[in-house]
């Protein structure tokens, strides 16, 4: 039986957070070296990454190779009502703290990337299961944006910790056409 999403939240954030600070930052280091190895990457001009959290899988090393290699990465401006925009900014390293915390572009000194515009869509997660679904924080920010990046790869980020056996999923929910962990890439 397929537990209740608040359910699944609580255990994936409970085994994300039982995760030292050590091996967050090595997990996120394999795993930016997994995706920096996939054709969907490499082919790759416009990446639209995210600011990781203090317990969440951190794609930071593979937006600074992207960046290094001219790929042009940008990063979700959250609005209240579940609303999402892609900014661009001139570094990587300009972002500043938005709302709930997360940090973003600012978006008088980033160009904002259209939806159409970018190849590959780097998504956080709380879990996932091998069916490549998704269990976000409950806010619909992705579930709604994403399918207007009509040209792009989906490619959930996460740690293996946070697998659960099936994903509780609604209607609305996206399904990812990778997910890369840092023990191997579904």
């Amino acid at each position: 039986m397929i537990s209740s999403k608040k359910e699944q939240r609580i255990q994936a954030i409970n085994a994300r957070r039982a995760l030292t600070s050590e091996q967050r930052a090595d997990f996120s280091c394999r795993l930016c070296d997994n995706i920096a190895q996939l054709k969907e990457y490499k082919d790759a001009k416009v990446i639209l990454a995210y600011a990781a959290t203090w317990d969440e899988a951190d794609p930071a090393k593979l937006c600074k190779l992207a960046e290094e290699q001219g790929k042009t990465v940008a990063f979700p401006v959250s609005y209240k009502g579940g609303i999402m925009e892609a900014y661009a900014p001139k570094s990587v390293n300009d972002l500043k703290e938005g709302l709930l915390g997360i940090k973003a572009p600012d978006k008088e000194q980033s160009r904002l990337v259209l939806p159409q515009e970018i190849d590959l869509v780097l998504v956080p997660c709380v879990a996932f299961d091998e069916e490549k679904r998704r269990l976000g924080h409950g806010g619909g920010y992705y579930d709604r944006y994403l399918p207007e990046c009509t040209n792009a790869e989906f490619v959930l980020i996460a740690f293996e910790a946070q697998k659960i056996l099936q994903i509780a999923t609604e209607k609305h929910d996206i399904l990812m056409d990778l997910l890369v962990t840092e023990q191997k890439v579904y």
